[in-house]
């Protein structure tokens, strides 16, 4: 008899271990996760109980299968791979069959369970049957332990944790700022925080998570969680079931929304599958006409159409495949809510009496209204007729309408959006904007919300009849939208309304501009048209939607009384709907008569995946293929891939290489937003062989060549024989000339259109056809002209600048600054190469001041940090500043235009002392910046000094810059090197490596942010380096390549050998952070280093996430500090568990070291290793050690960071410094071990020792300790720092008071902590404590101090428990009357403010007056540094 429960048990296993068993096998810890949960769920049986029952289950099952083996012909069950889903009538679901062979059925025949499978599944679902109440509750509950893999997963968006921490119960801030001392990612801290959390809280539960995020109205994480648990305990860990149950959370904060946790009633997969069956069979009925209106609505693939019209299957068969093609359509689309609407809208203008009904339920469901049908049957038979006549006119007709360029895409018109109400001159200045196609820039668009085109006729109210407006630019899409909404009508019904008839009405038709009656609007003119008018009419125009394409098109008289205007402001046929279009500079004339308007819409150009998308259909005519590679486009977008393609298709290769071409061209992307544009790019690009120019000028000439081309080739001559632009015969070259000086004419007054009397100077064969270049339109009765683009326009106005004006460079001098003239420059520079030596000036641009910005070092890290790194500043992180606008973007992008490398070398000279920092906070630079960087960099022939480009973010920046870096003669070359990559592949750092501009690198520090790549690997090629002196290598969680192990071992072997024969490097630092453990390297790393002669400096910090590594193997650190001669720095983080067992037996130390740091993780070390060195300068501990023998071994120390943990070993050791005297700098951390016998021996080592310079003491200090702190100071005239923590008690206003006394005291660190008394108080309590303690006692004294202390360099003031919503009148002139103070102080160079939100908003509304000030007072002292 087989024991039901342990079914349940590890049913309820099966989904409760997902989260672990889904995770990488990188570690330990998904293994323990499961462990836990097996013994969690097994209740008293032990292992061998659940063993000794699995014959009688396996019995069972063989019986089952004999006698349910007909079961396998009625039941179907999807087998894709390894994964399955059978539904139970119990609910349980049962997922990943190769996990369950493994955990329920251990010992069984691998192959016979596989090839069993599909019985397996069966039986097992039988067994839940006969089971009876099976548990439903495998996965978390609310009131559950938290299991930290899914705190990991579901709270991984979760940016500040530690706000978040403190509020889980058992989380001090102790335990806080432990964990933000380690200085590890976000990830790590929270992994400590759930971790620490759960070992102080057994009765830690999902409740407490929820609560936590509640308070910190954390909504969207809220959302997810609270949704998460609810479906777990629903459905037993299956996300796919349907629920119907209350909130797990049943009330939150009355500023936070209640999830809407109903999946019937909002959740439109679970709606659709809820409604599948009754929706397959209302289908069949009519499912030719359904399908071929879902995939005339795009909703359905082409290939689902034909399936549907196969002989040989049931309409019910074909049915069912068509609801689950919908199904599963519906996952892969990011908005499921709109494309179920869309399919509903299709569904229900088939006007059958179950579809609707069905359909009317979705619709309620997703909280939609149901659109008004007119019944077919209504209308007659001359007017259907009609309509039938032309939807086959429409349906026939190209929804792209432009001749040249020629056409895009299949139906492409651009993005839409709603415009809110604007006044004119802002009108004017977006189209301007949108001309530019710079849209996504546009401020006026930010607010205005994005439609798609089947909402453009969507009902506002309770009429139907509507009256849209849709503007836009030139070239924009307008006709083309109007267009698509025919093609769409002709196809089958409209979104949200039933037309009978649709009328295209363009106005620049002279007889539909001058039309008087109904029937003058019909252009396509047949005998039914009276009587269709004549119903209509009758009607009032119900049923019936006109277009009426080009208002601007009309001349104002007929703007006014017009057929047009009459039916548009609802005098005649007020029940019909009408959409009329316009440019945007008389679309106000428009509006002004439009009392009644439903919808204002512009055309706002082409989306970025709009663009692809077009130059994917442009260049794929086989439509299979190209939306094959429209997906697998969207597919890499969302992975955030580079777009690649399988396909063998020439047409697509081209199509994605374009589209990866321009992504590195983004100032060609940029104006491709812009149909016309776009059009003209794709038009160059298959000209050139599949290349892009390599300027914008380039790109721009051959388009117009092209142009030209074409025009003469009307005129029956041959364009192949124009070559170029400048070579064109006379007749062409002055009529071009004519054109490029009307374009700069109207470009100089910011003119875009111009009028007829501009053009009477022209010649005739101008006049003809302005050589293509130009459209005409009628204004105001008055026709009018202008450039295909503006870009175009811009183009000859630079071609007139360059080849005609007589002075060049003063032109462009006096344009220069001109934001309107941007482009033309660009142009002009491409044109002239910028070859006249006057051009130099602008980048010559003497002491141009591109350095890092770092945050100064205070004196015990400058002490610390100087044994370690050659230049300790490095290791600091940048700060902004006000002179960071400096990097000349700009003019990196006309130097690459102009393609001049004389310029280059100016350029790099100017900058000051070589040296570049582009640091991500400093400028962001796009791909095209990049690629415009590496050519002045590689052309520069110059020696930089410092190179930081911290930007390089991603590998698309890193690949464009290297691949520019091809200057083969060492010309130019780079000494230091600091670089940040995130995602970086070991092809990419090879390539990096391997530019010439690194050939004699000497110093070079890199971050590795993620990324693939061999640890083991990229060390070698960093240490192939031949120059390389000194390297830090931080390495954050890559994802190691799986690889051989003789590979693997070889290449460990070759880093080995590598570093010991390297005679050049001198300092090396190795930090690495992953989930892969690297012994093996790190083995390698340290045995070259035994045996190598240069390296004086070594530091090894290894920390690892959920993994166990094996331990280093005997004698590894022990040969080192016996066979090494020449390390002087050694600094080791290396986890005690994976120290090799003899590391105690150290018999000599023969290393010369002066400096040794052991990391917090290695504290066995500390015991292990120092009793055998001797005579060191520099120690950094982790643990505590006697005083006494420290200096005994160590009596010239000269930089000490100790741990004290109790009264008698910080006595000894103020004792031990009362008399010392070669101790400078002293960082000790005191845990609360205060006595005042302590105190006393504090303050007498502060009165009697008189050269120690740098003290820090870490962890808040006593009450009373306070005391002797400051009658120590009082006395001393040694200390140039200090750094402390003291309670924010009334007493410190006499600290404060005694170090603005002290001349000597030129840098300090305060950090104001709570009084020992609030240690029981919320933290809302402390902060309405300490808020008002902070303004009135704090910022005065400190601003008395900096008024008295005229030495004062370095300050750093921080509070943390400051309510932020809290302020006072005096509190704010307390803050400004600070600011005043730091602005025009002599000495300060740096002050840091971390405290309240009334700080940051005060300097950032005062800070430019502040500037101004003191560049007023103080002109020749540096601004400080002030954040």
């Amino acid at each position: 008899m087989i024991d039901v429960s342990q079914w349940r048990a590890s049913i309820g296993l099966w989904n409760y271990c997902q989260a672990a068993s889904s995770r990488p096998a990188n570690g330990c810890y998904s293994l323990h996760s499961f462990k836990a949960a097996v013994d969690s769920k097994s209740g008293n049986n032990t292992p061998g109980e659940k063993i000794s029952k699995l014959p009688a289950a396996l019995s069972l099952i063989a019986f089952l299968l004999l006698l349910f083996d007909i079961l396998r012909h009625i039941l179907m069950i999807p087998l894709t791979g390894n994964y399955y889903q059978v539904q139970c009538t119990t609910g349980v679901t049962v997922t990943d069959m190769n996990y369950l062979q493994s955990v329920v059925l251990p010992g069984g025949s691998s192959s016979n369970l596989i090839y069993n499978d599909h019985y397996l599944i069966v039986c097992l679902c039988k067994l839940l049957l006969l089971s009876g109440d099976v548990e439903l509750n495998p996965g978390p509950m609310i009131d559950d332990e938290p299991d930290i893999v899914l705190l990991l997963n579901w709270l991984e968006p979760l940016v500040d944790w530690k706000p978040f921490g403190l509020l889980l119960p058992g989380i001090t801030q102790q335990d806080i700022t432990t964990i933000e001392d380690f200085e590890i990612g976000s990830d790590q801290s929270k992994l400590g925080l759930f971790s620490k959390w759960l070992k102080n809280n057994p009765t830690a539960t999902w409740r407490d998570v929820l609560n936590a995020l509640t308070k910190r109205e954390e909504i969207n994480l809220l959302k997810t969680i609270n949704d998460q648990l609810q479906v777990y305990q629903c459905t037993g860990g299956t996300t796919d079931a349907a629920t119907n149950t209350v909130p797990v959370v049943p009330t939150v904060s009355s500023s936070v929304s209640e999830p809407d946790t109903s999946t019937t009633s909002g959740n439109p997969r679970n709606i659709l599958q809820s409604h599948s069956y009754k929706l397959a069979h209302a289908i069949s009925v009519n499912l030719y006409n359904v399908t071929d209106a879902l995939y005339a609505q795009d909703l359905v693939l082409q290939q689902t159409k034909e399936e549907m019209h196969v002989l040989g299957v049931t309409d019910n068969e074909k049915s069912s495949k068509l609801v689950n093609v919908i199904q599963t359509q519906l996952e892969a689309y990011v908005n499921q809510k709109q494309y179920l609407i869309k399919i509903c809208h299709v569904l229900l203008y088939q006007q059958h009496c179950a579809l609707t009904d069905i359909v009317s339920s979705i619709l309620h469901q997703l909280g939609q209204s149901i659109p008004v049908v007119t019944s077919i049957s209504s209308i007659p038979d001359h007017v259907q007729g009609y309509a039938d006549s032309m939807r086959q006119h429409y349906k026939h007709q190209p929804i792209i309408a432009t001749e040249w360029p020629p056409r895009i895409g299949k139906d492409f018109f651009g993005r839409l959006a709603l415009v809110e109400k604007q006044d004119s001159s802002t009108q004017a200045e977006s189209a301007w904007h949108l001309l530019r196609g710079q849209v996504d820039k546009t401020v006026k668009l930010i607010e205005n919300e994005e439609i798609s085109v089947e909402d453009v006729l969507q009902p506002t109210d309770s009429s139907l009849s509507l009256r849209v407006v849709i503007d836009g630019p030139p070239g924009i899409g307008k006709t083309t939208l109007c267009r698509k909404l025919l093609n769409m009508w002709s196809n089958g019904p409209l979104p949200h309304q039933q037309y009978d008839l649709v009328l295209y009405c363009p106005l620049k038709n002279s007889k539909i501009a001058t039309a008087t009656t109904l029937a003058d609007l019909f252009v396509c003119q047949r005998y039914e048209v009276l009587m269709v008018t004549e119903w209509f009419e009758k009607k009032n125009g119900e049923g019936l939607l006109i277009i009426f394409d080009g208002w601007d098109e009309r001349s104002e008289q007929l703007r006014q009384t017009s057929l047009a205007a009459s039916i548009i402001c609802k005098e005649k046929l007020d029940q019909c709907s009408v959409i009329v279009t316009s440019r945007s500079y008389a679309s106000s004339s428009l509006l002004e008569i439009m009392s009644n308007l439903s919808r204002h819409v512009q055309v706002i150009g082409f989306s970025e995946e709009e663009i692809s998308i077009v130059i994917i259909q442009t260049l794929q005519k086989d439509t299979k293929l190209a939306q094959q590679l429209i997906d697998k486009k969207r597919k890499d977008d969302k992975n955030e891939e580079p777009f690649t393609t399988t396909q063998s298709s020439k047409d697509s290769q081209l199509a994605v290489k374009l589209i990866n071409d321009l992504k590195v061209r983004n100032d060609v992307q940029s104006l491709c937003y812009v149909p016309l544009v776009c059009s003209m790019v794709i038009l160059v690009y298959c000209k050139e062989g599949g290349h892009l120019p390599t300027t914008l000028t380039q790109l721009y000439e051959n388009f117009i060549l092209q142009t030209i081309r074409r025009r003469v080739k009307k005129h029956d001559s041959n364009p192949r024989t124009l070559g170029s632009l400048s070579s064109l015969p006379s007749q062409l070259s002055k009529p071009l000339q004519e054109m490029c000086q009307l374009a700069y004419t109207n470009l100089a007054n910011t003119t875009m259109t111009f009028s007829s009397h501009q053009l009477q100077s022209l010649s005739e064969a101008v006049k003809e056809d302005y050589l293509g270049l130009m459209t005409t339109f009628t204004e105001y009765d008055e026709e009018k002209y202008q450039f295909l683009h503006l870009s175009v326009q811009e183009f000859l106005a630079a071609w007139w600048i360059a080849k005609h004006e007589k002075k060049t460079e003063e032109v462009f001098k006096d344009h220069f600054d001109d934001d309107h003239f941007r482009l033309c420059l660009r142009f002009v520079a491409g044109l002239t190469h910028l070859e006249h030596e006057s051009y130099q000036k602008y980048f010559n641009k003497q002491q141009l001041d591109l350095q890092c910005k770092k945050k100064p070092l205070f004196g015990f890290e400058t002490c610390h940090l100087s044994y370690f790194y050659h230049n300790p500043k490095l290791a600091n992180g940048h700060v902004s500043s006000d002179d960071f606008d400096n990097v000349p973007i700009l003019l990196l992008q006309i130097l690459y235009e102009s393609q001049n490398t004389t310029l280059c070398q100016v350029l790099a000279q100017s900058i000051n002392n070589l040296s570049l920092c582009l640091n991500w906070d400093r400028v962001s630079l796009s791909l095209f910046d990049w690629l415009c960087l590496s050519y002045c960099i590689n052309n520069s022939n110059t020696t930089w000094n410092h190179l930081h480009l911290h930007s390089v973010f991603n590998n698309q920046s890193l690949s464009v810059f290297t691949a520019g870096l091809n200057n083969s003669s060492l010309k130019t070359q780079c000494k230091r090197l600091e670089i940040e990559l995130n995602g970086s592949t070991d092809e990419l750092i090879h390539k990096l490596l391997q530019s010439s501009l690194l050939y004699n690198i000497q110093e070079c520090y890199c971050r590795l942010l993620f990324g693939q790549y061999v640890p083991c690997l990229v060390l070698i090629q960093f240490l192939n380096l031949p120059q390389l002196k000194v390297l830090h290598l931080r390495m954050e969680n890559p994802i190691v390549p799986t690889t051989g192990n003789t590979y693997y071992t070889d290449k460990c072997t070759e880093l080995e050998k590598c570093i010991e024969m390297n005679s050049m490097l001198q300092k090396l630092e190795i930090k690495y952070i992953g989930e892969n453990e690297i012994t093996s390297t790190i083995i390698s790393v340290i045995r070259g280093v035994t045996r190598n002669k240069t390296i004086i400096s070594l530091t090894i910090d290894v920390r690892l996430i959920l993994c166990t590594p094996p331990p280093l193997p005997d004698g590894v650190i022990k040969q080192l500090l016996k066979d090494n001669n020449t390390l002087q720095a050694l600094s080791l983080d290396v986890p005690d568990k994976r120290l090799p067992s003899s590391l105690n037996i150290v018999e000599e130390v023969n290393t010369p070291l002066t400096a040794l740091e052991i990391g917090w993780s290695s504290k066995l070390m500390t015991s292990s290793l120092l009793p055998h060195i001797k005579g060191l300068h520099c120690l950094i501990l982790p643990e505590p050690y006697q005083p006494h023998l420290l200096f005994l071994c160590h009596p010239n120390l000269h930089t000490l960071t100790l741990l004290l943990d109790a009264a008698n070993s910080a006595i000894e050791l103020f004792t031990i410094l009362k008399t010392n005297t070669t101790l400078k700098a002293l960082s000790v951390g005191i845990e609360r071990v205060y006595t005042s016998s302590m105190g006393t021996s504090l303050q007498d080592m502060l009165t009697q020792n008189q050269t120690l310079k740098y003290l820090e003491i870490k962890y808040s200090i006593h009450n009373s300790f306070l005391y002797f702190l400051t009658a120590g100071l009082r006395h001393n005239t040694s200390l140039q720092q200090l750094s402390v923590p003291i309670p924010l008690i009334k007493e410190i206003r006499t600290f404060i008071n005694v170090i603005s006394q002290k001349n000597n005291l030129t840098e300090l660190k305060v950090n104001f902590n709570p009084d020992r008394s609030y240690s029981n108080c919320s933290e809302e309590e402390k902060k309405k404590i300490l808020t008002p303690l902070f303004f009135e006692q704090v910022l005065p004294a400190v601003t008395n101090m900096l008024q008295s202390h005229t030495t004062i360099r370095l300050l750093r003031i921080e509070c943390k428990y400051i309510n932020n919503e809290s302020s006072q009148p005096n509190w704010v002139e307390l803050v400004q009357h600070l600011y005043d103070t730091i602005f025009i102080h002599p000495s300060l160079e740096y002050i840091n403010l971390k405290a309240s939100r009334l700080l940051e908003d005060t300097l950032k509304d005062q800070r430019k007056t502040l500037i101004d000030r003191h560049r007023k007072e103080q002109p020749h002292k540096p601004l400080p540094i002030v954040y």
